[in-house]
């Protein structure tokens, strides 16, 4: 394993080692590059890292390709012809099938709302009933307390 020699130190080597792989691929953004420039200065190990990640990918790219001892063809792919009866009849199924969505979208009709149920009761009924036998518009008094003859009126002591 290429890291086995360079021990991990935190997550912040495992992330320059990351960049370090980046930026050999030009994939490494500006901040990245500042952040791990800065990282490798302190870091012996990634330092080192960084160094030998980048002699080998230098050497791998550099080095000539060699041609092969064994002469091999790589199999050609080979393409599937269907007859031209069973393409229309494919293009015919998928005509039909936009033409009867169209045509289903079109005459879509809205679903009929169900009929109101009955009146529910609740333990509101009676006051709302009330409420709707009130005339809009006017200022309803209510009923005085009924009282005997000669006593003070109701709140007076």
């Amino acid at each position: 394993m290429a890291g086995a020699d360079f021990p991990l130190e935190n997550r912040r080597c495992e992330r320059a080692r990351q960049w370090s792989s980046l930026r050999l691929d030009g994939e490494l953004s500006e901040l990245e590059g500042a952040l791990l420039e800065k990282h490798v200065e302190i870091c012996d190990s990634c330092a080192a890292f960084d160094e030998r990640l980048t002699a080998t990918a230098i050497s791998l790219r550099t080095t000539p390709l060699e041609p092969p001892r064994v002469r091999f063809q790589v199999p050609q792919r080979t393409t599937v012809r269907f007859p031209a009866s069973r393409r229309l009849a494919v293009a015919a199924i998928a005509a039909a099938l936009a033409l009867g969505s169209l045509v289903g979208s079109l005459l879509h009709r809205p679903a009929a709302t169900p009929a109101p149920l009955g009146p529910q009761i609740s333990l509101l009924t009676r006051d709302v009933i009330q409420l709707r036998q009130i005339p809009r518009g006017k200022h309803i008094i209510p009923p005085a307390p009924a009282r005997d003859p000669g006593e003070p009126p109701e709140g007076i002591i």
